[in-house]
């Protein structure tokens, strides 16, 4: 029988935070899913681990590995290799609710017939806070364009999206670069698809040391293409000027330390919000 999610998982070095993962899934009530593994080129023991949850059969488990290429390219690796109508990414630093695949269901039900909305979202909540179930779980709404929350919430929203609209957004891949910003692929999806946004708390975790959140900034300087490319289509957005002027100063300090043309530089966006920073750098 053919499952509805897949649950992928994209992986680099990660041996010693799956297993906590895997025990979430595998507890789950509702196994109506697959998890997909793409290993992005480790070297340590992930491979014979995966094969140890595999030979459990517990749950439905494919083991995808590739060379180093970055977790952007895993998740286009993902996708070409899914068949289910819902492609959820959990990273391997992450885990689910044990309700978590009941509550996706619960959620795809009420979309799976319209062919306007592509997914739904949910939060993973920071597993360093206690988490307080009675002020989550109550709100769901359509959401047109990019997303909009009237709450805070400590971690971040968690996207479920079907499958044949997700593989119509796959990531742009630069040669040599190794990262490109998830938000990317999001508001490309955004702009063209409603989506059912929920503040139900399905995943945990948070970020570790060595993660690519930590290293953000460091990871915008060494994928200048992907980066560039990113904060170009932010200008589609209807953002305040405050945050044109930010989004300005970051794009013209990642092409300058990384020595794009100048014309690349200048007017890869509004050439006179650039002007106002060379300006009020100048003064200073």
């Amino acid at each position: 029988m053919q499952k509805l999610f897949t649950v992928f998982t994209p992986t680099y070095n990660r041996a010693h935070t799956l297993p906590r993962l895997y025990n979430s899934l595998k507890n789950q009530s509702n196994k109506n899913f697959i998890w997909l593994i793409v290993d992005d080129g480790s070297n340590d023991e992930t491979k014979t681990l995966v094969q140890g949850f595999v030979n459990e059969k517990i749950i439905e488990i494919r083991y995808i590995p590739q060379a180093n290429k970055g977790k952007h390219i895993a998740i286009n690796n993902g996708l070409k290799n899914t068949h289910t109508e819902y492609f959820c990414v959990i990273d391997s630093d992450d885990y689910l609710a044990e309700n978590a695949i009941q509550e996706m269901q619960y959620l795809s039900d009420k979309i799976i017939d319209n062919n306007q909305i592509a997914g739904f979202t949910f939060i993973r909540f920071s597993e360093a806070l206690k988490y307080d179930e009675n002020k989550y779980g109550k709100k769901e709404w359509i959401s047109s364009g990019r997303i909009q929350y009237e709450w805070e919430f400590p971690g971040e929203m968690t996207f479920c999206l079907k499958t044949k609209i997700h593989q119509q957004f796959y990531f742009p891949e630069f040669e040599g670069e190794k990262f490109c910003p998830e938000s990317l692929i999001i508001r490309r999806v955004e702009r063209r698809f409603d989506i059912l946004a929920t503040d139900k708390v399905l995943a945990f975790g948070d970020y570790l040391d060595d993660g690519l959140t930590k290293n953000y900034y460091q990871l915008l300087l060494k994928n200048p293409k992907a980066s560039l490319l990113n904060i170009q289509e932010r200008f589609q957005d209807q953002l305040s000027d405050e945050e044109k002027l930010s989004q300005a100063k970051t794009y013209w300090d990642i092409a300058s330390k990384t020595n794009q043309p100048f014309i690349k530089r200048f007017f890869g966006i509004n050439p006179f919000l650039i002007l106002r920073i060379l300006i009020n750098k100048h003064k200073k």
